[in-house]
C-alpha cells in the first residue's frame, strides 16, 4: 500500500474532528484542553455560583445583559462547544413569548401603571418592563449554569462539591441528579430514534396527538429510571460505598480523586475575588437598595421619552 504523502488530501468528517477536540459526557460536551482546566474544579464552581446567583440580587437589565456577554466570552475563551448552544434557542424563545405573553394579557389592574397603546392593543409599561428585566436576569442565569456545564466534566463537578466539605451522601446525590438529568436525555433521544425506525412520523401528528405521545413516553422513561437506580444503588453497595462515606471499620474512606488536584495561588486568588464580588452584590442590593430597577440607564431613558413619573 502505498503512503499518504502531505499533498494528498486525507478525508476526515467534520464530526470526527469535533470528537478529537470534545469530550461526550452525560450532559453535552466539554473540551479536552482548556484553560478553565488550569484551575481548580472548586474555583470553577465559586464561578458558576458567582454567575449563575448574583443576578438575583441584580435588577438592572443592562447588568444582567453584561453578565450573559461574560459568559458568553468565556465560553469563547474556554473553547467551550459554542455549536452546541443552538439547542437552548427554541427554550430562550418560547421562555420569552410565555413571559411577555402573560404580562399583556394579564398586567394587573394597579392604578399606577402607564398605559400606552398600540394599534390594536394596550399594553402598561411598568409590568412590560418590569418582564423586561426579569427575563434577562433569567438568561443572566441560564448563561452562567451553560458555561458551567460546558467546561466541566462530571468528575469535575464531584471533585468541587468534596473540596468544599460537602457531606459524602449529598454530594453523591448532587452528582447521580447530574448525571440522571443526562441520562434522561440519552433515553429520551434512543426511545424517539426506536420510533422513528419502525416508520412514526411525528410530524404528520396533530398537536394533540403529539402531546398524548409525549405523555407516554413517561412510562418506559419511568421505567428505566426505577431500573437504573437499583443497578445503581447495587454498584454503589458492592464497592462498599456507605451513606456516611466510612469503611466499614469506621474509618474515613481515602478521596482518591480529589488528590489528583491541587489548590494553587491563583485558585485562591480568584476564589477571594469571587465571593467578595458576590458578597459585596448581596450586600449592596439587600442593605442599601443598589441594582434596582429603578437604577435601570434604559428605564430612565424610556421613562423620559414616554413623561412617565
Amino acid at each position: 500500500m502505498a503512503a499518504i504523502t502531505p499533498s494528498e488530501p486525507v478525508s476526515t468528517s467534520t464530526q470526527e474532528i469535533h470528537t478529537k477536540k470534545m469530550w461526550k459526557t452525560l450532559v453535552g460536551h466539554v473540551p479536552i484542553s482548556s484553560p478553565f482546566y488550569q484551575f481548580h474544579p472548586v474555583t470553577r464552581l465559586y464561578l458558576f455560583v458567582f454567575l449563575g446567583v448574583v443576578p438575583l440580587f441584580i435588577f438592572v437589565p443592562e447588568i444582567n445583559f453584561l453578565l450573559v456577554l461574560v459568559s458568553m466570552a468565556l465560553m469563547l475563551w474556554g473553547r467551550a462547544d459554542l455549536r452546541g448552544l443552538r439547542i437552548y434557542a427554541p427554550m430562550v424563545v418560547t421562555v420569552a413569548i410565555f413571559m411577555f405573553t402573560v404580562v399583556i394579557l394579564a398586567p394587573g389592574k394597579d392604578p399606577t401603571y402607564t398605559p400606552l397603546h398600540m394599534s390594536l392593543i394596550t399594553i402598561y409599561y411598568q409590568p412590560v418592563f418590569f418582564t423586561f428585566a426579569a427575563y434577562w436576569r433569567l438568561m443572566a442565569m441560564l448563561s452562567g449554569t451553560i458555561l458551567y456545564f460546558s467546561t466541566n466534566r462530571e468528575r469535575d463537578m464531584l471533585v468541587a462539591l468534596r473540596a468544599v466539605r460537602l457531606p459524602f451522601v449529598a454530594s453523591y446525590v448532587i452528582g447521580l441528579s447530574i448525571r440522571a438529568a443526562g441520562m434522561f436525555m440519552e433515553d429520551f433521544r434512543t426511545i424517539r430514534e426506536a420510533e422513528q425506525a419502525r416508520g412514526l412520523d411525528t410530524k404528520a401528528m396533530r398537536i394533540s396527538d403529539q402531546v398524548k405521545l409525549y405523555v407516554m413516553y413517561l412510562v418506559p422513561l419511568f421505567s428505566i429510571a426505577l431500573r437504573r437506580a437499583e443497578e445503581i444503588s447495587n454498584a454503589l453497595f458492592a464497592r462498599g460505598y456507605t451513606v456516611t462515606g466510612r469503611v466499614k471499620g469506621g474509618g474515613q474512606r481515602r478521596d482518591y480523586i480529589r488528590s489528583l488536584y491541587a489548590i494553587r495561588t491563583r485558585d485562591v486568588i480568584a476564589i477571594v475575588i469571587l465571593i467578595s464580588l458576590f458578597v459585596g452584590a448581596g450586600i449592596s442590593n439587600l442593605f442599601f437598595n443598589v441594582f434596582v430597577i429603578t437604577d435601570s440607564p434604559l428605564n430612565i431613558y424610556l421613562r423620559g421619552v414616554l413623561n412617565i413619573p
